[in-house]
């Protein structure tokens, strides 16, 4: 009997290895595991196709594989660069594309200093929604970001994205489909931005019925609770959002705390700025 082909033997072994309690939102659409790894029908319903698809890669069957599926692969399997490159070149027989990385000459230095220093995941981003600095909290968190997609892309069309975001067509996608459509609106020709959204548009049928036809409302997402999965934590995660701004250079500041933490930030303001004004040392909220 023939030995396994390369890419099999790859495969097949780092999808055994995979803990699915890593994936986000995992154990709660498929049951707690006594043990690692994932079956070929989960990674292709995790990574959008069908298992016969997948199952056809894995036997090393010849095809037209694109670099996007092969790429949501690395994302669920959580590769490396090296097994990112190795898979790459045994499959298609060229090196995949560079990761996108922000250029360093505009990234705020300041504001990416305040990011490092948070404790909970915090994030950079533009007016496209193009990621510029983020944390380890939220590399932690949302392991997406380590492989330079942006926001609005990987929430409204990634399948990963509504395995983790819970009630992802109302509480989500209809939110941030309104403010990807406020921003176009008010920026039309801005070329980034009209890239984004076609994209969107061709790499999911929902999430353009949601960009063209629903009519939510919705302007920021400053304040806004949410509920999702985090990796290698059971049950629901409650999430507020608190958003900031430098004016200069446009540069928007995303934290992403703890509803509680949040909720008890919030509660302690009024007596922190009366004891500014009164003259007393000011007490930070506890974390």
């Amino acid at each position: 009997m023939s030995s396994p082909l390369p890419v099999t033997r790859m495969l097949k072994s780092w999808r055994e290895a995979r803990d699915p309690e890593a994936v986000p939102g995992f154990t709660a659409r498929y049951g707690a595991r006594r043990r690692k790894g994932l079956t070929q029908a989960e990674l292709a319903q995790l990574t959008g196709v069908t298992e016969g698809w997948y199952g056809r890669l894995e036997r090393g069957v010849p095809e037209a594989y694109s670099e996007e599926f092969l790429d949501a692969i690395v994302r669920v399997l959580d590769l490396d660069d090296a097994q990112r490159t190795h898979l790459f070149l045994t499959v298609t027989g060229h090196e995949p594309a560079s990761r996108p990385s922000p250029d360093a000459n505009i990234i705020d230095p300041v504001v990416s200093a305040i990011v490092h220093a948070l404790p909970w995941p915090a994030y950079t981003f533009d007016s496209r929604w193009d990621v510029r600095v983020f944390n380890a909290a939220a590399a932690r968190d949302y392991p997406w970001m380590l492989h330079g997609i942006n926001v609005m892309l990987w929430a409204l069309t990634y399948p990963e994205a509504r395995l983790q975001l819970i009630d992802w067509e109302e509480t989500w996608a209809k939110p941030m489909a309104s403010n990807l459509r406020l921003a176009l609106k008010a920026h039309p020709d801005d070329e980034r931005l009209n890239q984004v959204v076609e994209e969107i548009k061709t790499r999911d049928e929902e999430a353009r019925r949601i960009l063209e036809d629903d009519v939510t409302a919705f302007t920021h997402a400053d304040g806004h609770r949410r509920r999702l999965y985090l990796p290698n934590q059971t049950g629901e995660a409650a999430v507020e959002f608190v958003m900031l701004g430098r004016m200069k250079n446009n540069t928007r500041l995303m934290v992403v705390m703890p509803e509680d933490i949040a909720h008890q930030a919030s509660a302690s303001i009024p007596s922190t700025i009366a004891s500014v004004l009164d003259g007393a040392p000011a007490t930070p909220a506890s974390a």
